[in-house]
């Protein structure tokens, strides 16, 4: 459910600021950085070897969770993502025995638009549930659509609300970036676990996470005018400053930044990091996800990233992807960045991905990888959090 403002494949990502009120976060050497998901351009910050030195407080982080889904705003752009939007329309309505006559559970409702639909494709009953304020403007869209005596709102959290009975479908789109930043997920498994009927069915009910070899040609852009702006200085002011322009190109390569990358410059074909089934998924599972990779480069080329995608699919085939190939989703690619690698036609990158869950919502990703025909293997580590801020 993770939303970012669409953007020009021409432009790269923004710079970051550091929040020094936050927790350090860097590479080996522990450089700090800072990011704030809640700024929709958003690019994340590396993971520290040390863990973060504030207090863990899940009821703020949950609280700040909920009152960013309380914008209007917020739930336009979701739904304004016709890739997204469609997929569930279509999955709904496209075979009515999944929803006819069923009762369904909506796991973070938002506007209602999903509810409405399952309404609309003759639901017998909905359970609409949303722990953000944005659920009182749901029930007034409910009502002046005329569904209030099909569908139910409940504000709340979802493992705090009490059904009236069992359902037989659990919807719910509660992906975000990289799949599974926000951790949503688990709320929806435990509504599956609680409410769902033996043989009921998950709406999306498959999710798969990719990734593959990039050369992303706004790293190297955002480089080549780094360095012009700071060398210029010298016949402009006689001053010597190209050690900040070492300095902010080594930040920039420290976040993984959220943005499309052109399908021209994904140089291999793609490794599966996860395949998750949402029937049969534990919560406990998702705490940790880690799988090895060995990645083919078609060509010649410059690798300077790792490109990140996901597929979730729904009973009856329908099938949202945010692969590099398709059209642009408000969710795009997540890429984490690497130093400069020269690779040519068949050059194998191999390595390991994992993927863990960081103070409730957020993610710490560590990458380890290395050209097969190396013997050292190098380490990248990158955190997905709150903690990201546009340079002013």
């Amino acid at each position: 459910m993770a939303t970012i403002s669409s953007e020009s494949n021409l432009h790269s990502p923004p710079a970051k600021k550091l929040k020094t009120d936050e927790s350090q976060n860097g590479v080996e050497k522990l450089t700090k950085n800072g990011c704030n998901l809640k700024d929709e351009k958003a690019s994340l910050s590396f993971i520290s070897e040390k863990p973060c030195s504030g207090a863990y407080n899940e009821k703020s982080i949950d609280d700040e969770y909920f009152d960013s889904y309380a914008d209007t705003e917020v739930h336009r752009t979701m739904i304004e993502d016709h890739v997204r939007t469609d997929a569930y329309h279509k999955a709904i309505m496209q075979d009515p025995s999944f929803i006819k006559d069923k009762v369904i559970c909506d796991v973070g409702c938002g506007s209602g638009i999903l509810s409405m639909f399952c309404a609309q494709a003759g639901a017998k009953k909905v359970y609409a549930i949303d722990a953000s304020k944005i659920a009182t403007q749901a029930k007034k869209v409910i009502e002046s659509n005329g569904f209030e005596n099909i569908i139910t709102v409940f504000e709340g959290r979802a493992e705090d609300i009490e059904l009236p009975e069992k359902v037989d479908v659990v919807v719910s789109e509660w992906m975000g970036y990289m799949l599974l930043y926000e951790t949503m997920l688990p709320s929806v498994l435990h509504v599956r676990d609680k409410w769902l009927k033996p043989g009921g069915h998950m709406f999306p009910e498959r999710a798969t996470l990719h990734i593959a070899l990039g050369e992303a040609s706004w790293i190297t852009q955002y480089e080549e005018s780094t360095y012009d702006f700071w060398v210029a200085l010298h016949p402009m002011y006689g001053l010597e400053m190209t050690a900040l322009a070492d300095h902010a190109v080594a930040r920039y390569l420290e976040y993984a930044h959220v943005f499309m990358l052109p399908q021209k410059d994904v140089l291999s074909l793609p490794s599966t990091v996860c395949d998750l089934d949402l029937n049969k998924i534990t919560t406990k599972e998702l705490e940790v996800i880690s799988s090895s990779f060995s990645l083919s480069s078609m060509g010649s080329r410059n690798l300077n990233c790792i490109v990140c995608w996901f597929d979730v699919t729904f009973p009856g085939g329908v099938k949202i992807s945010t692969s590099p190939d398709l059209e642009d989703t408000h969710w795009q690619n997540t890429v984490l960045p690497l130093p400069d690698m020269k690779v040519v036609q068949d050059s194998t990158v191999v390595g390991v991905l994992t993927i863990s869950q960081h103070n409730k919502r957020s993610l710490d990703i560590k990458l380890q990888y290395k050209l097969s025909t190396s013997e050292n293997m190098l380490h990248r580590r990158y955190r997905l959090d709150e903690n990201c801020a546009e340079l002013e």
